[in-house]
């Protein structure tokens, strides 16, 4: 997705693709597809890196929480601030991904929220955002500022 004057555009939301910038070092469809939060992204590129997060989620809970759980065997504070920092990307880059797909179906971003409830939050998930299609464009809604 490419913002150009401060508006997300539209090239390869639906089709589920990503232009892809061949300019050399860090692409900037790829940072705003994973930092952004803005636009919308179709169901082919949101699995496309959700399945990705949610494999390194589960690798983060088998490896690096019983690691951290013998590091600070008496400290459950220090334990706690180290997961969240090492877990913080990750969660990062989840939030984005549900945004964008939230905005495709016609949703605020903070419907994204709704993650924080352990089951619910995932089953939400998989079924809103991975499963139903987009909204189409008459039926979106039109969220203005407040002047």
């Amino acid at each position: 997705m490419r913002l150009e004057a401060g508006r997300p555009s539209t090239t390869g939301a639906c089709s589920g693709t990503l232009p892809l910038n061949n300019e050399g070092g860090d692409s900037p469809a790829m940072r705003e597809l994973l930092f952004g939060f803005e636009g919308r992204i179709g169901r082919r590129v949101f699995w496309t890196v959700q399945i990705p997060v949610l494999v390194l989620f589960w690798l983060y809970g088998q490896h690096v929480d019983p690691l951290l759980a013998r590091w600070f065997p008496y400290s459950v504070f220090e334990g706690v601030t180290f997961a969240l920092v090492f877990a913080a990307p990750l969660i990062w880059v989840q939030c984005a991904i549900v945004i964008k797909r939230c905005h495709d179906r016609g949703k605020s971003g903070f419907w994204a929220l709704l993650l924080f409830i352990p089951v619910f939050g995932l089953l939400w998930l998989l079924i809103d955002c991975g499963l139903l299609p987009p909204v189409t464009e008459s039926a979106r809604p039109v969220f203005r500022s407040v002047p």
